[in-house]
């Protein structure tokens, strides 16, 4: 057996409310995210794709291969490098204000993988119980939970591939300037109302307030794609592709822009071939 390994990077979309305001709070009042005016509520979806209501200076939503390697080795020419990553079904982080598991450890559900390249299409998901496909994090055992926990750590890293930077204040500082800039050139009232908004939240500049420190939370997850694997290949890209497997993906989210919404996305998607 050998192993095409896939490397994604990129930026999703994640626009939710954060404590103390309740999972489920549409706008954000009591947190440090909020949506703003003209936008729609907060719905806790994570976006590979298509974001809602994007704000301007904010990173471009989507996650790509970046490279491939068969067996370890690089294969710079591999048709796969470039393919788009998603996560369909609409997904979002389940934590439900700390009573399914802790911010930051909470699993995301579902995940269900898809990589397109032009008429190329792999898809698959990992299920949190593969015989009971309908199975969510309500409804089954919290054993079958625990291996979707986030690992958390703190480090600039992520930030510093993400940003080409690892001062999180002055990244914010220098976002703050380009929103300042553009106030003074609009007189739009819903525009300026949001831009006020979001230049009161950069001005906060405190190293450790959440708006800024959460730039160096490093969130891990494993899971394992055990479902029925949906294979469009005209061109025989991934022919020998072993689908009795399951395909291991490891997911690394960092860099939090709460200003943005959005977080830096990636790792390493594994897929055995006979």
């Amino acid at each position: 057996m050998s192993i095409v390994a896939c490397s994604f990077t990129g930026w999703v979309q994640v626009r939710l409310a954060t404590n103390p305001d309740p999972t489920d709070e549409p706008r954000g009042v009591s947190g440090y995210t909020f949506a703003l005016p003209g936008e729609p509520d907060l719905d806790r979806l994570l976006r590979t794709s298509d974001p809602v209501a994007p704000r301007t200076h904010a990173p471009p939503i989507g996650v790509f291969i970046r490279r491939v390697t068969v067996d370890g080795v690089a294969v710079g020419t591999h048709p796969l490098v470039g393919a788009r990553l998603d996560l369909l079904g609409r997904p979002c982080f389940e934590s439900v204000n700390e009573v399914m598991m802790e911010q930051g450890e909470e699993p995301l559900e579902p995940f269900d993988v898809q990589l397109t390249q032009g008429a190329f299409r792999l898809q698959r998901r990992a299920f949190l119980d593969p015989t009971q496909p309908d199975a969510t994090v309500y409804t089954v055992p919290r054993a079958l939970l625990e291996p979707r926990r986030a690992q958390v750590s703190f480090s600039t890293t992520i930030m510093q591939e993400a940003t080409g930077s690892s001062d999180a204040v002055a990244y914010r500082r220098a976002k703050l300037a380009l929103l300042e800039a553009d106030l003074a050139g609009t007189t739009d009232p819903v525009v300026r109302a949001g831009l006020g908004r979001r230049i009161s939240e950069l001005k906060i500049d405190d190293p450790n307030d959440h708006r800024t420190a959460s730039m160096s939370f490093v969130e891990a997850r494993h899971y394992d794609l055990n479902g029925p694997t949906m294979l469009v290949d005209p061109a025989g890209w991934l022919a020998t592709l072993d689908t009795v497997q399951t395909f291991a993906c490891d997911v690394v989210m960092g860099s939090w822009d709460a200003d943005a919404m959005s977080a830096y996305y990636t790792g390493t998607l594994a897929l055995p071939t006979r």
